[in-house]
């Protein structure tokens, strides 16, 4: 239901090196659970989800499952529904990744860096081709770096570093409320009264808590340091945009960021700080 039509995508599609159909999210992984639980369930979802892949020229899947044997608002369940549900996940991922292989489509997998997780996806690791680790929604300023250098140590403790990826948030979270705003809405002349430079270094504007190019850049350098596969946004369509787009001769979208100060384009912030051999390189370019 939330798939672009067709023809957008067909769009987009050379202008990525590769596309993969993300399945889940934060609520909408409900039907996981009951999916996973049987060979014949598993085979009927990835057959259409294989069909699927085909029909809009997708170049694998990412499971998003939040999260496996949890509930919000009350944690997780018994030890027997954890057991269950990442049973069910791990035949899920080798199920996948037969059926994929013909076709040499990839298979990736968001999780939660809380340790329970990175324990239970170790033996898994094997049958994915990246591990993105959600460093961000925790409370307060929600994705500190050393929340990140937290998670990267556990990625190197507990998981191959070379399939983990660091998650990056293009969006803010209220310090008070938790109320998330995008990037570029935050870059928005009224959320910084005292200047772009001045926000952009604090990472605070309005109220929100957010990461600027600064800290950005400090993240990037942080997972290669450490080995991992790169980094992983959520999400780029929640950058400011450096430059008007043009199409048909008419602006279809203006510039957004900020035209005085520092460069405050998240996605440049990557890009600048990138090692020089991992540029354009790397076997998903996540890095």
């Amino acid at each position: 239901d939330r798939l672009p039509r067709l023809s957008l995508v067909r769009e987009a599609r050379p202008h990525c090196k590769r596309m993969l159909l993300c399945v889940g999210g934060n609520g909408r992984s409900g039907g996981f659970s009951a999916a996973v639980s049987s060979r014949k369930s598993r085979r009927r979802f990835i057959s259409a989800l294989l069909r699927l892949c085909e029909k809009a020229g997708f170049d694998g899947v990412d499971y998003n499952w939040e999260y496996p044997g949890f509930a919000f608002g009350s944690g997780y369940k018994s030890e027997d529904d954890v057991a269950r549900d990442y049973h069910g996940l791990q035949h899920l991922l080798i199920e996948t990744r037969e059926a994929f292989a013909p076709s040499g489509r990839v298979v990736t997998l968001a999780y939660y860096p809380d340790r329970k997780q990175e324990r239970m996806l170790g033996v898994m690791s094997e049958h994915v081709d990246a591990m993105h680790a959600m460093a961000y929604d925790q409370s307060g300023r929600h994705s500190t770096y050393a929340f990140a250098e937290k998670v990267a140590a556990q990625a190197v403790e507990l998981l191959p570093p070379s399939k983990v990826t660091l998650g990056l948030p293009f969006y803010g979270r209220h310090l008070q409320t938790g109320d998330w705003k995008s990037y570029e809405d935050l870059m928005k002349p009224e959320d910084f009264p005292d200047g772009p430079s001045a926000s952009l270094e604090a990472d605070e504007a309005g109220g929100y808590y957010y990461n600027g190019p600064l800290t950005i850049a400090r993240k990037v350098r942080l997972a290669a340091s450490h080995g991992l596969q790169g980094v992983m946004v959520w999400e780029a369509g929640q950058d400011c945009r450096e430059a008007p787009v043009w199409r048909h001769g008419k602006v279809a979208h203006v510039q957004t960021c900020p035209e005085q100060g520092p460069g405050a384009s998240l996605l440049s912030a990557i890009r600048g700080a990138l090692p020089p051999s991992s540029e354009g390189a790397g076997p998903h370019d996540e890095l």
